[in-house]
């Protein structure tokens, strides 16, 4: 389960890297520290350095082609790259 939001997702001109330790996620933006993002359900995740969540939505064969990032009133698709 966890293995399938794995991977690159681009942020506009920036890139968002999901990797894994064990059970725990972490989310790292380009230029930017690596943080810790904790699952609210089975596809969607939140910060708690700032507020902030991201949904990793699955197309109909069961693959996530992107993340949906919402943040301060905001929501935006970034495509996932690998």
């Amino acid at each position: 389960e966890l293995d399938a939001i794995l991977g690159e997702y681009q942020y506009g001109a920036a890139v968002m890297t999901v990797t894994r330790d064990g059970d725990s996620v972490f989310a790292q933006l380009s230029g930017q520290p690596k943080f810790q993002i904790y699952p609210k359900s089975a596809t969607e995740y939140e910060w708690r350095v700032v507020p902030a969540s991201v949904k990793f939505p699955r197309d109909k064969d069961g693959k996530v082609t992107k993340a949906v990032h919402t943040q301060n009133g905001t929501t935006f698709d970034a495509p996932k790259n690998k």
